[in-house]
């Protein structure tokens, strides 16, 4: 299984709510519209300041986060995740994207990577 993961950080200013209904309501139409579809298309939403995942208090306070989203599509095999990369690589396909993200995205604040999924079973 292979996943293709994207970081993501929100437009300065842009409030985390807005941020979520542009991404949910316009961007990920978009992606689906544009690219080869995938296993499962999913984005997890960091949540900010919330003390149980931080000993110290500091609940993963905002302003120490290098993005908001992961975006994961997944998988399974190796060429179908080369079709979506060879597809987001294409001109067109790559303006459109690159000029929605303008809306939201913090510049240079996009990160993709492609993994290869390792799971063990659970007892």
């Amino acid at each position: 299984m292979f996943k293709w993961m994207v970081f993501i950080k929100r437009k300065k200013g842009m409030s985390r709510e807005a941020f979520i209904d542009y991404y949910e309501n316009h961007h990920a139409e978009l992606c689906r519209r544009l690219l080869p579809r995938s296993h499962i298309y999913r984005r997890n939403y960091l949540v900010h300041n919330d003390p149980m995942f931080a000993p110290d208090g500091r609940g993963g306070a905002e302003a120490e986060m290098d993005f908001d989203v992961v975006t994961e599509s997944v998988f399974s095999t190796r060429e179908e995740a080369e079709a979506l990369m060879n597809a987001f690589a294409n001109p067109e396909i790559m303006k459109q994207i690159q000029a929605d993200e303008a809306n939201f995205v913090e510049p240079g604040h996009a990160k993709m990577y492609l993994v290869e999924v390792y799971q063990s079973p659970i007892p």
